[in-house]
């Protein structure tokens, strides 16, 4: 009888369940991997651009108080930014060399 687990799944510890593979579902809180170009009208999380830019956070924070950096808006008390637009600011930084 054939197996239909994933023979390439490692043992876990302590019963421990394995982590889920990546599957397009992203979960809360969850680094997005990098990617040349966003879905229209995304928004990212502050950790989102962060992760994306190889930055910290408070240097994203630090450069929206000072009007530094990719424009970002607040939805409510959160803050977030356009996927697009965070894309755009690095390929404008890019292009001033």
């Amino acid at each position: 009888m054939k197996d239909d687990t994933d023979s390439s799944a490692q043992p876990t510890l302590w019963g421990e369940a394995p982590e889920p593979r990546a599957t397009g579902a992203r979960s809360r809180g969850a680094a997005r991997p990098h990617r040349a170009a966003a879905e229209a009208g995304e928004l990212w999380t502050v950790e989102e651009v962060a992760d994306y830019l190889g930055v910290p956070k408070q240097t994203v924070y630090c450069w929206r108080t000072s009007g530094y950096g990719p424009a970002g808006f607040r939805v409510g008390k959160h803050v977030r930014w356009r996927a697009s637009t965070v894309i755009a600011w690095t390929l404008e930084l890019e292009r001033q060399g």
